[in-house]
């Protein structure tokens, strides 16, 4: 199938050539985004046509950034980048529970590749001098604008006849006429149909021919949908707007104009131009917006990963764009993006070769010939790629050959911005420092990166760069295998969690994960403000949050923490007095305890890296704690989710003191505190009970007897029993095998209890028993089935269900047991 193959009328043909004017003093020419054949088209019309102007489909107010989009030494592909803010703001939920309002900011791309046909229009235009109009509008306006004008509406739909869709390819596709052509061609779709009518079977017409063919495909689908639903796609003002900025340059005498838009706008303008002199000036496009040039990545420009107006195979058709000026440039692309596949599959341990990539070559021609296409193009490749290189066991080599397949033809290509874009210092110094390290953005996909800490200062120096760039919220490095429950992690400089977190402080390991993404250097342009360098910038936003945090400790201990991971030293010192006043004023003794912990972890940390001991860091650390330490009455008054934190902190604690090092509190005082606060936990909290109990037992101060009563006592809801035993077992996990109070009242509990009590505690149990090792729950099995006359095969007291499990199984049975006796009447017994 090719062009002569649409089967439009001469009717239809005759008014698509009347609409498009090629050889009036206003043309239309009809273009899709990222079509090498199209950009060759428009490549060869221009100098024939020679316009004095050229209007180009791009919003109008990116014409200030013309200059740097034709900078010689930029490398496609770029994107205009806008970012808004969203005027309906949204709450977000901060850690100390208060909601606050934030404008949420979204980014628009505008991306460019060289094959591009806007990106030709603009590069003839600088090489002959022609002027440059952009004349689309950012955003469309409502339709009860004021600028718009109640009496000038239906004038202006009537010039224009029909709306058009914003996403050209979305109306294509979804045509019937697309169907039909699809169903005559054998296409499975319209990106496969466009290929080979435009693509393949245009690349040796005359521009004049192939627009006109595109024209008339356009037509005849805009004729496929009614009026009603082209007006819901919401675009009727960004069209007018494109009129009016028409109308102002074909009022300009004696110059000949080019437009350069997508066909499905050209078809509806150019249909309207007898009434465009009537127009109104189009209206200032006023839509807020910041407007940077950045670069882009080939992966994003394909259809299937991110450009939706785009093409599927960007590798592929730049293959073909620089292939032009040979005879067979689709044939030239098939051969590099073949022995593209062969090197990637043959890294992953295919036996492929040369031989291999003549086979699929010449497989996609006599393809390309049997479908009656003049050229072989990408589907072609892809289908003589998995027919000829697919070897072995399909699962195995088949997905190796189809990964490598979509590399190749998608590319990892990363655009590259010249001087006249201004690239900002900070994202000068981000691609630099990453470049130094071996860090080099690449397109591809994401590369994993080891680091081991203790053996290299590269190593080190890279990680505080990745943690660097995580903590500004880039997206660039993403670290693996870790948690961020401590609060370490990498937070974004706006305070949205990341995915990526912080390692244990006492690994001295790190995994990480790569990547570029044209949001990379969009955010770099954000942070521009924040400082000349990343570590500027991180350092800013540091110092930023540890004030936001004024007054709890805990949050500025993080950020010390998060300091000390990004390499930033100095300012982890400036921090000190700050989290001095704080550790002073705090009066919430987890803030307080949590912020100990952290700063002990951060003293691990620096022994790790091989930093010298921070008299300051011991000094803050101590201070944390004692003044936690002497807040244990207060975190006693705990209760509910607030208090599943409480056994951590006060293991860390327990911990600090037995280990003496200078950093944690006096045993005095911890015994003193601990015992004040158990007073007052029996009538808040089990959890925390068991928690202080297990605390006084590790220091060797706790009383077997207390520990059996304060289990049997524990009160409220049935699942108490297990919180308690959970808060014990988290410090104290021997307390079962060498308190035998303690055994004896969990063994009553279980054998002498109600049974939905039972039921009711036995996720909790599960939950506390969960924390000791297979020996301990043999051992404990074993001596608690002494006590009730069990032998060892009925002794394992702990299913290795999970406990919502064995209390939905256990419930169930005992509801099938009652269904059972309803069902089989009233027993012999009873009558009797």
């Amino acid at each position: 199938m090719n062009l002569g193959d649409l089967g439009a009328p001469e009717e239809t043909r005759a008014e698509v050539a009347k609409r498009l004017g090629l050889s009036s003093a206003l043309a239309f020419f009809p273009v899709r985004h990222q079509s090498p054949t199209c950009a060759a088209k428009l490549e060869a019309f221009l100098p024939a046509f020679a316009p004095d102007v050229i209007l180009v489909e791009l919003p109008a107010r990116f014409e200030e950034h013309l200059e740097a989009l034709l900078d010689p030494e930029s490398r496609t592909p770029f994107a205009i980048c806008a970012i808004t803010e969203d005027k309906r703001p949204r709450f977000v939920a901060r850690r100390d529970g208060s909601r606050a309002a934030e404008a949420p900011r979204s980014r628009a791309y505008y991306p460019f590749c060289d094959y591009s046909p806007e990106l030709v229009a603009l590069r003839y235009a600088k090489a002959s001098g022609a002027e440059v109009r952009f004349i689309d509008r950012f955003s469309p306006l409502p339709e009860d604008e004021a600028d718009l004008g109640e009496d000038d509406l239906p004038s202006a739909e009537h010039a224009l006849g029909e709306r058009l869709g914003q996403d050209a390819g979305g109306l294509f596709g979804r045509s019937r006429f697309t169907a039909a052509l699809c169903a005559r061609a054998g296409a499975r779709d319209f990106d496969e149909l466009w290929e080979a009518l435009f693509e393949q079977g245009g690349w040796d017409e005359s521009p004049e021919g192939w627009a006109l063919a595109v024209g008339a495909y356009a037509l005849a689908t805009r004729r496929t949908f009614g009026q009603d639903e082209l007006e819901a796609d919401g675009t009727f003002s960004r069209e007018r707007f494109m009129a009016a900025k028409i109308a102002e340059a074909a009022a300009q005498k004696r110059k000949r104009a080019l437009v350069v838009a997508g066909a499905l706008h050209v078809v509806a303008l150019g249909g309207a131009r007898e009434m465009l002199p009537a127009l109104q000036r189009a209206p200032k496009d006023d839509a807020e917006a910041e407007v940077r040039l950045v670069p882009y990545t080939f992966p994003r420009l394909d259809a299937l990963l991110g450009y939706a107006p785009g093409m599927s195979g960007p590798a592929f058709y730049q293959h073909v764009w620089e292939a032009r000026a040979e005879a067979d440039p689709f044939a030239r692309a098939a051969e590099r993006v073949l022995l593209e596949t062969i090197r990637r599959a043959r890294a992953e341990g295919d036996a492929l070769g040369p031989a291999d990539a003549i086979a699929a070559l010449a497989f996609a021609r006599e393809l390309a010939s049997i479908r009656g296409r003049p050229k072989l193009g990408r589907a072609e490749v892809i289908e003589a790629a998995t027919s000829c290189f697919v070897k072995g066991e399909l699962r195995v080599s088949g997905r190796r050959v189809v990964a490598a397949l979509g590399e190749a033809l998608r590319g990892s290509r990363v655009g590259k911005l010249g001087p006249t874009a201004g690239p900002s210092p900070i994202l000068r110094d981000f691609r630099e420092t990453a470049e130094a390290l071996g860090l080099a953005p690449s397109g591809g996909p994401p590369r994993a990166i080891e680091l081991s800490l203790a053996a290299s200062k590269k190593a080190r120096r890279c990680s505080s760069f990745l943690h660097r760039t995580a903590w500004l919220g880039l997206g660039f490095a993403t670290q693996v295998g870790v948690g961020d429950v401590e609060g370490f992690g990498a937070k974004g400089a706006e305070g949205d969690p990341k995915p990526q977190a912080a390692t244990e402080f006492g690994a001295a390991t790190e995994r990480w994960t790569v990547a570029y993404a044209p949001e990379v250097d969009a955010r770099l342009l954000e942070l521009a403000a924040e400082g000349a360098s990343v570590e500027e910038a991180s350092a800013r936003l540091l110092v930023r949050a540890a004030r936001e945090g004024e007054g709890r400790a805990g949050e500025i201990a993080a950020c010390v923490g998060r300091g000390v991971r990004m390499g930033l030293e100095d300012v982890c010192l400036r921090l000190a007095p700050a989290l001095e006043a704080a550790i002073r004023a705090d009066e919430d003794p987890r803030s307080l305890l949590g912020a100990a912990r952290k700063l002990r972890r951060v003293r691990a940390l620096r022994a790790r890296l091989g930093l010298p001991k921070a008299a300051w860091l011991d000094a803050l650390g101590l201070a944390a704690y004692e003044e936690g330490t002497r807040g244990l009455p207060r975190l006693a008054q705990t209760s509910g989710a607030r208090a599943a934190d409480v056994p951590v902190l006060l293991a860390d604690l327990g911990g600090a003191t037995l280990a003496a090092d200078g950093m944690g509190p006096s045993r005095e005082l911890l015994l003193a505190k601990a015992r004040a606060a158990r007073e007052i936990a029996r009538a808040t909290s089990p959890l925390v009970l068991g928690a202080l109990d297990g605390l006084l037992v590790s220091l060797g101060e706790g009383r077997g007897s207390e520990l059996g009563a304060h289990f049997e006592a524990a009160r409220g809801r049935p699942e108490a029993k297990g919180a308690y035993l959970e808060g014990l077992l988290a410090l104290s996990p021997r307390a079962l095998l060498d308190e035998p109070s303690l055994l004896e009242a969990l063994v009553a509990h279980v054998t002498s209890g109600s049974f939905d009590g039972f039921l009711a505690s036995l996720p909790s149990l599960r939950r506390a028993l969960g924390r000791l090792g297979p020996r301990e729950l043999e051992e404990i099995s074993s001596r608690a089935a002494e006590r009730i006359g069990l032998g060892a095969s009925e002794a394992l007291l702990v299913s290795p269900l999970h406990p919502e499990e064995v209390a939905r199984l256990s419930a169930w049975e005992l509801r099938w047991l009652e269904a059972e006796a309803a069902w089989a009447g009233p027993s012999s017994d009873a009558n009797r």
